[in-house]
């Protein structure tokens, strides 16, 4: 919540980490009625806006560091950097209707998109009103040996919880493979999404402390995505001790898992958030893969 020293953007600190329960807690919520309490109690009848008020709840008292970067700085260079005159939507890959030759095509769904299995979506032109952002980031950390020994889950767990100050949930395997010894409903790992506050933390202390310490990552490949604007790439158990959450108390982390980072974003192709990412810290390495829709407009 507040950082301590001076670092940036950037400030971790292990003493404001919530802590992680693996019970599900059991409430039982009675609502009172105020008028009736006794005198003995005065501080439940103040405002929860009242410091004094057992339900006071302190707020952030200082901007988001990251966000603020990005509205003032980094917006208007994408808007310069993606702008293209005269440039027209690119209409996306839809269904196919049927050409009615036979008396059963009236009743049948249209056809999956030439070459997809899924619709795509239209590429809008770039303007003020759709620049890209950074929407959210997913953490995901899946342990294969947990399929032989479940409590592997629960250090897997504990260590997004440490990372992040977020409570994650928990992965599940929906399939059943027998050779892998692999069953539905088997606990795998666990997964966070991190938006606001908590992913600015998260963005600026990965760029800032753990990927600078890592030599052999030479940056994000330029070839990765989803071609709708999502990036990932992967950390390397080793490089899960570089985050200072883990690093203050490696007696207690004799083993770290790796784990899958995805920064969802609203860019419309993955060059654009390749864009995004690198103005944000992120290091990208490789020739850069153009989609051919573009290519007249780049």
């Amino acid at each position: 919540m507040f950082s301590r020293g001076i670092r940036h953007f950037s400030g971790s600190s292990t003493a404001y980490k919530v802590g992680c329960s693996i019970v599900k807690p059991v409430h039982h919520r009675v609502k009172i009625d105020k008028t009736k309490l006794s005198p003995k109690y005065p501080e439940l009848k103040l405002s929860p806006n009242d410091i004094r008020s057992p339900k006071f709840v302190p707020r952030y008292t200082h901007q988001d560091r990251v966000q603020e970067y990005y509205e003032n700085t980094l917006k208007p260079d994408l808007l310069l950097i993606n702008y293209v005159h005269g440039q027209k939507t690119v209409p996306g890959n839809k269904r196919r209707q049927w050409d009615l030759t036979s008396p059963y095509h009236i009743n049948r769904p249209p056809r999956v998109p030439r070459g997809e299995r899924v619709p795509t979506p239209d590429i809008k032109p770039r303007t003020y009103k759709n620049i890209p952002g950074l929407t959210k980031i997913t953490l995901s950390c899946f342990v294969k040996e947990a399929k032989l020994n479940s409590s592997l889950a629960i250090p897997a767990t504990l260590q997004l919880q440490q990372i992040t100050g977020v409570k994650p949930t928990a992965i599940y395997a929906k399939t059943n493979v027998p050779t892998w010894k692999l069953r539905p409903g088997m606990k795998m790992g666990a997964k966070v999404t991190l938006e606001g506050r908590e992913m600015s933390q998260f963005l600026s202390t990965l760029t800032e402390l753990v990927l600078p310490r890592i030599r052999e990552f030479k940056g994000v490949s330029n070839r990765s995505g989803d071609r709708f604007g999502t990036i990932s790439f992967g950390l390397e158990p080793e490089s899960i001790k570089f985050f200072p959450e883990i690093e203050a108390n490696q007696d207690l982390w004799p083993r770290t898992f790796g784990m899958d980072v995805q920064f969802h974003t609203s860019s419309q192709v993955d060059m654009d958030a390749r864009i995004l990412l690198s103005g944000l810290g992120i290091p990208f390495t490789g020739t850069e893969r153009i989609p051919k829709d573009l290519l007249n407009d780049h």
